[in-house]
């Protein structure tokens, strides 16, 4: 028999809290006012031998190293939890829905020597265990269904290649002709839907692949169109808790980008009611016939772009302030931090298998991974380091392969997480979960 629990806490900060307002250009400001809620979501399962748990924030990110030094945020709110339920460390994953008119906690601005930030981190982070430490006490029989449908029309690629060797990155879509070969985007859908032995419904978790960025750079809180797709749902399904974790959307957008409100919800709509629709059609189904659980990490140290000492990088800045010599002291101080230390993460629920990333993965690399037996793929998860691009895109240009704090990685970066993702597939097989 599968248990699972479900629970939901507001985590909505004080409008003094700042926001990412320019990570090109490393600032920072206070909101100015909510325009919606932002929430914690924890979705807890267990078969009896074995429990996992998927917190899923509406939030642009967790920077590991966002509390100070010699402190992992992943880490400390693992460790809380572990102590408070029966969850072993690695078995929690932290998910961010990667709305970006979010606290800025990726560490790409001065967000951390703000004025009494410090206690509202502590008081956060307090939040987030306690929400998955409620998922554990409501723990409830249940059956799990699970299924998959397309939405078009909601994500758009921003790095299309053209025969002229620049990037389309927004805008209606370039003419074929035009482009020098075909670019791709991952429509899909995906829910697993857990209701009571009663029929009530449970708790929905949701997958897809898109830059929540319709909200970008306004000043109100929102948790952009995550939050207007798992109110929507939530509404429909007498306040079960909805989980968003979003896909490998690196190089994808949403089709509107800082636009305004009108949009968020449309958005959120579009893929609530697919939600929706593809739970009615699941119903009509057998549930899943294996609960197992499982989960797998490995840890690995990526290489680095190549940088001046920061040192170096502070006096060239101090002599001559260009932008190219701004941003390099920027990196600097990011790897001055410490090793790009990683942990991929896979888990499973009977047939399905996901892998949770600590960045912004590119579209290609989620589908290969997909193509290796992962059900769906989360990036901006257990800690963010930036961009993966994949390896041609260091070629290419544009802003995701910028030598910047938001793109540390050395190119073959996200190869390596690929070939992790499928050897944890692999080890899945094996032990035929």
């Amino acid at each position: 028999m599968l248990l699972a629990g479900a629970a939901k806490r507001c985590v909505t900060p004080p409008t003094w809290v700042p926001y990412l307002t320019s990570s090109g250009n490393g600032t920072c400001e206070p909101f100015d006012g909510v325009h919606d809620d932002l929430y914690a979501r924890a979705l807890v399962l267990d078969d009896g031998r074995r429990s996992i748990a998927v917190l899923a924030v509406d939030s642009v990110g967790y920077d590991n190293a966002i509390l100070g030094p010699d402190r992992n945020f992943t880490a400390e709110l693992r460790s809380r939890i572990a102590s408070r339920t029966g969850l072993a460390q690695e078995g929690v994953m932290l998910s961010a829905t990667h709305s970006h008119s979010t606290p800025e906690m990726l560490g790409l601005t001065p967000f951390r020597d703000t004025e009494g930030i410090q206690d509202w981190l502590e008081a956060h982070l307090e939040t987030l265990a306690s929400t998955v430490a409620e998922a554990w006490e409501k723990r409830a029989a249940v059956r799990a269904y699970a299924g998959e449908t397309q939405v078009p029309g909601v994500a758009r690629h921003r790095r299309i290649l053209l025969k002229d060797g620049t990037l389309n990155r927004g805008g209606a879509l370039p003419p074929l002709e035009e482009a020098a070969g075909a670019w791709a985007v991952d429509e899909a859908l995906n829910v697993l839907y857990l209701e009571a032995l009663t029929g009530r419904p449970h708790a929905v978790m949701v997958n897809y692949s898109a830059h929540p960025v319709v909200a970008m750079l306004l000043p109100p809180v929102s948790a952009d169109y995550p939050g207007a797709l798992t109110a929507s749902v939530e509404a429909c399904l007498n306040g079960a808790p909805c989980l968003f974790v979003n896909g490998a959307c690196g190089n994808v957008n949403s089709i509107r980008v800082t636009t305004h409100f009108d949009d968020v919800s449309w958005i959120g709509r579009t893929l609530g009611t697919a939600a929706l629709g593809e739970i009615d059609r699941l119903k009509k189904g057998p549930p899943l016939s294996s609960n197992d659980v499982a989960y797998d990490t490995e840890r690995l140290e990526l290489d680095a772009r190549p940088c001046p000492s920061l040192e170096d990088a502070e006096k060239a800045a101090a002599r001559n302030p260009s932008y190219e010599n701004r941003l390099a002291f920027r990196l600097a101080r990011k790897l001055a931090e410490g090793p790009l230390q990683i942990e991929v993460q896979a888990m499973a629920l009977g047939r399905l298998r996901w892998v949770a990333l600590p960045g912004e993965v590119f579209v290609e690399t989620g589908l290969a991974i997909k193509q290796a037996g992962a059900w769906f793929v989360t990036g901006n998860a257990n800690g963010w380091v930036g961009y993966f691009p994949i390896h041609s895109a260091y070629e290419e240009g544009g802003y995701e392969v910028v030598a910047g704090p938001w793109s540390r990685v050395a190119p073959g970066s996200a190869e390596r997480l690929e070939t992790v993702c499928i050897r944890q597939m692999e080890r899945f097989a094996s032990q035929c979960v």
